[in-house]
């Protein structure tokens, strides 16, 4: 959905998104592992959430990336998300974080603060909801001297949910972000995306994502497809953006399990 990410419930990843929204997924427990490849690196990531009682949710991810040309840059998460009431919840993540290139070894920790909030929209369909959410991401730093900086940004995203019959859903959202730190990769970024539901099997994405800076968050399109089939998901995704960009030629498939 071209980067759109705030408002995500439904997915296994929202440790990388935003935490606070797995709060409003109707699943006790989710687990996916992902593959991101490009023609000069691929991304690899695992991660699951799994609530207990009404309101708390825990969750967990690993990653790699950057595996290319001696890089093993890699990724542990751990979060927890509060659900508060009705309409709102709220989640922190915990984040450490290794970069080992060539000679090179630092180790990071960061931590996300996230909101999540929905309300009932009366009069659009069957049901419909409208969904918010907002992030500070990678607040932190590298435990020792490194000549990198952890980018560390702000984003928040608006989404409206409509179920028109028992076999057609449709999902349009927004995202909007800002990355304040580090001054070489300072700049705003947004995403408009769009999710077509067919009787809760087949799902279709589409989305544009522009971004300031090429060399850190390009502008490109999206399309997407996804299958349900009992407790398995299966999704797949494909990015069109400009020649020399860092996401050109960009593709990413996922496996999950819904418990």
């Amino acid at each position: 959905m071209g980067g759109v990410t705030m408002t995500s419930v439904n997915g296994a990843h929202g440790i990388y998104n935003n935490a606070a929204a797995t709060a409003f997924s109707l699943a006790p427990a989710k687990l996916s592992t992902s593959y991101y490849g490009q023609s000069d690196f691929d991304y690899y990531a695992v991660s699951g959430y799994w609530r207990f009682g009404l309101n708390n949710v825990v969750q967990a991810g690993w990653r790699q990336y950057l595996r290319e040309k001696g890089n093993h840059d890699s990724a542990l998460d751990l979060g927890y998300t509060r659900r508060l009431g009705d309409r709102w919840a709220v989640g922190v993540v915990g984040r450490y974080m290794r970069l080992k290139r060539y000679e090179e070894d630092a180790q990071a920790l960061a931590a996300d603060v996230s909101v999540a909030w929905q309300k009932p929209v009366i009069g659009m369909g069957q049901y419909a909801v409208l969904r918010a959410g907002a992030k500070v991401a990678n607040l932190g730093g590298f435990l020792e001297h490194t000549p990198y900086d952890l980018p560390m940004e702000a984003m928040a995203g608006v989404a409206l949910e409509t179920i028109f019959s028992d076999a057609h859903q449709l999902t349009v959202g927004a995202d909007a972000g800002y990355c304040f730190s580090p001054s070489a990769v300072r700049g705003f970024q947004c995403a408009l995306g769009a999710e077509y539901n067919l009787m809760q099997l087949i799902q279709l994405r589409a989305g544009y994502h522009i971004g300031e800076r090429d060399a850190y968050y390009p502008t490109y399109a999206s399309l997407g497809a996804g299958i349900r089939f009992l407790h398995l998901r299966v999704d797949f995704a494909y990015l069109l953006a400009e020649k020399n960009t860092l996401l050109r030629n960009t593709y990413s498939i996922s496996f999950g399990l819904d418990f």
